[in-house]
This record gives structure tokens, C-alpha cells and sequence, in this order.
């Protein structure tokens, strides 16, 4: 039996799952949140420091003992990246394309002063290949291993939540596995836009929401670059995050019928695990089942290839 305590600080709150993986079979064994959220770019806040309160008093009194930690961040507190290029690449290349990019976002600071994971984005139609860089800074990464201290585990695993969805997704819609699946994250005034192409990430974009009224204009923009540039169809929307309201919901099942995708649905990241919870907090994964799909992912083995430099 393997334990692993996902930790996702999300825009609004830090959430937090604890599953059990013995072979094949996952056990969802442990789930918590604070109140308040810990912004890592304003630690001196009330709000954060409220937030980082809850969680080291939420450590100390749960039962669940993980063998290791997973963190998740949202897109938006970190950055993110795409640039042409592929994992064959020699690595004083890649570093090279990334520096680049870090000198025309963070001049101030030193390419030594980031931690960054490399993913290629496979697609079969187009033949430019293309990465994805996840770059936080080492200052962030120390904060919240300084945080997580009390658990006495280091960091085994860090990304951010919508690759970690695409995890939740993979696991718990056998179905869709050789599909063209898009995968659609929203909260706050962001939204996560992947594809997965049989299991594995094909297109990825971050754009601002705007509000209902622009929802389907943004995503028929999204459409139009992925369909025929990425693949020739989308079997699939299935979507997550906090900002996902009833309301949001509805519009997306309109939209996607209008685009002719056949199938639009939640992402359940419970969908196919067991689990020792109790009546009172399985309701609760009822309720909030939309939010935890990327703190799901965390506790999962990773399905697409991570470079790190």
C-alpha cells in the first residue's frame, strides 16, 4: 500500500486528499479544506497567514499518515509556457528556449532561480512540436516545503492542476481513454483549455473569463485552433473548478452542442474510487466533486512526461 497526501492550493482555498493505492485500486481515505486561501505572493497577508494557520493545525490532527506529498498549484501562480520544440531536444537547448522566455517575463532574476518541468505536447496532425514549461520560483517551492515541514516528507511530486485533472480524467473515464477529450478548467477570471489525444496532453491554453456573456465566443476560439490544427474532432468536454456554477454548466452543454461535440459532462475525479469516508463527508464529495478533480490527479501516477531542468 502506497499513501499519498495531495495538496492543492487553489485561488480560493488549500484543499486536501489523502488516497491509499494498493495495486490497481485507489481508496479516497482522507479530504479536507481551509477557509481561507495562502496567496504565495503575498505571505504577510491576514488572509494568508489565516490560511497557513488552518493548514498546520489541519496536518497535526488528521489520522492519515502519507509515505508522500504531492502539491498542486493553479495555472495562474505559476508560469506557464509553450514554445516549439521537443524532448529529444539536448538540454542546453531547452534551457536555452526557457531562458529566453524568463528573461522577457522576470528579467530580474537568474535562470539557477527556478524550478522547471518540461511536457511535449503530442499531436498527430500538426507537425510543429510543441513544449510546455511549468516554472515556479525556488523561493515558492522552500515556502510551502518550509510549510509542510510537520508532515516530515519532502515533495515528491509537483504540478499544476490541469495536467493534474488530466491524471483524474485518465484513471476514471476508462471510456474516453482513446479519445479526443477537451479538458476545461475554470475559476477565478482564468480558464484552463487542454485537449488529451489517447491519454496524453495535445493543446494546452490559459485565458481570461470574462463572464457568461463571452464564454462562447472564447471557447469557439479555442475550437478553431484545435479542430483541424490538433485533431479532427472532440469526443468529449468534460470540465472542473471552482468557478464551475450551475449556470456555467448549462452554457458549456449548449456550446459544445453547437460545436457538435457529442458528450459534456463534470469531471468527476471520485468517479471510479473507493473509499473509507464517512456518510457526512461522501455528501460532501457530492457537492464539491467539480473542485477536486486537480487534487485527485495529484495522488496519481503521472501518465504524460516530465522533463526537469
Amino acid at each position: 500500500m502506497r499513501r499519498t497526501l495531495s495538496i492543492f492550493f487553489n485561488i480560493d482555498r488549500t484543499y486536501l486528499t489523502g488516497v491509499s493505492i494498493v495495486g490497481s485500486t485507489l481508496s479516497l481515505d482522507y479530504i479536507n479544506s481551509t477557509i481561507h486561501k495562502i496567496d504565495f505572493e503575498n505571505t504577510q497577508s491576514e488572509e494568508t497567514q489565516n490560511g497557513m494557520t488552518e493548514l498546520i493545525n489541519i496536518i497535526s490532527e488528521m489520522d492519515f499518515k502519507p509515505d508522500e506529498i504531492s502539491v498542486t498549484l493553479p495555472s495562474e501562480s505559476v508560469l506557464v509556457s509553450k514554445f516549439p520544440g521537443n524532448i529529444n531536444m539536448n538540454e542546453k537547448s531547452l534551457k536555452a528556449l526557457v531562458a529566453l522566455e524568463l528573461r522577457q517575463t522576470y528579467p530580474q532574476f537568474n535562470f539557477e532561480d527556478f524550478s522547471i518541468q518540461l511536457v511535449p505536447m503530442t499531436s498527430q496532425k500538426s507537425k510543429k512540436q510543441m513544449m510546455l514549461a511549468v516554472i515556479i520560483t525556488k523561493e515558492d517551492l522552500k515556502v510551502i516545503q518550509d510549510l509542510l515541514e510537520p508532515l516530515g516528507k519532502k515533495i515528491s511530486k509537483f504540478d499544476i492542476s490541469q495536467m493534474n485533472a488530466h491524471s483524474a480524467f485518465i484513471y476514471n473515464y476508462p471510456e474516453f481513454r482513446a479519445g479526443n477529450i477537451m479538458i476545461l478548467g475554470l475559476q477565478g477570471q482564468f480558464m484552463d483549455i487542454s485537449v488529451v489525444m489517447d491519454g496524453l496532453p495535445a493543446y494546452y491554453n490559459l485565458i481570461r473569463f470574462d463572464g457568461l456573456d463571452s464564454l462562447q465566443e472564447k471557447i469557439e476560439n479555442e475550437y478553431n485552433q484545435i479542430v483541424p490544427n490538433v485533431c479532427d474532432n472532440l469526443d468529449a468536454m468534460l470540465y472542473f473548478g471552482s468557478g464551475m456554477t450551475k449556470t456555467v454548466a448549462s452554457e458549456l452543454i449548449k456550446i459544445s452542442a453547437q460545436l457538435d461535440i457529442a458528450d459534456t459532462k463534470r469531471l468527476n475525479g471520485f468517479r471510479l474510487m473507493k473509499s473509507s469516508l464517512d456518510e457526512r463527508e461522501r455528501e460532501y464529495c457530492s457537492r464539491t466533486l467539480q473542485i477536486y478533480p486537480a487534487c485527485i490527479g495529484g495522488c496519481l501516477p503521472t501518465k504524460h512526461t516530465i522533463m526537469t531542468l
